[in-house]
């Protein structure tokens, strides 16, 4: 049990606003947080057509991965 790191609820409560506030800005991606904060966004599974695209992102805050799923989503506009 050394690895997991404790969150308290109130601390568990922001992540999900968050991590509900990001999926509902960035469809279709899926947005997790690991036991180590690690944050990460996922999509897929992707359409053959459409399998050279980018269904992964991770990054060490929210912010970061906001910054680049926006990056991402100017490429892709």
């Amino acid at each position: 049990m050394a690895n997991i790191i404790a969150m308290s609820a109130s601390s568990l409560r922001r992540v999900d606003a968050v991590k509900s506030e990001l999926e509902k800005a960035f469809p279709p991606w899926r947005i997790l947080v690991t036991d180590r904060r690690r944050w990460w966004a996922l999509r897929g599974p992707m359409a053959p057509e459409r399998i050279h695209e980018v269904d992964t992102v991770e990054a060490d805050t929210a912010e970061q991965l906001r910054d680049k799923l926006e990056e991402l989503r100017a490429v892709v506009s």
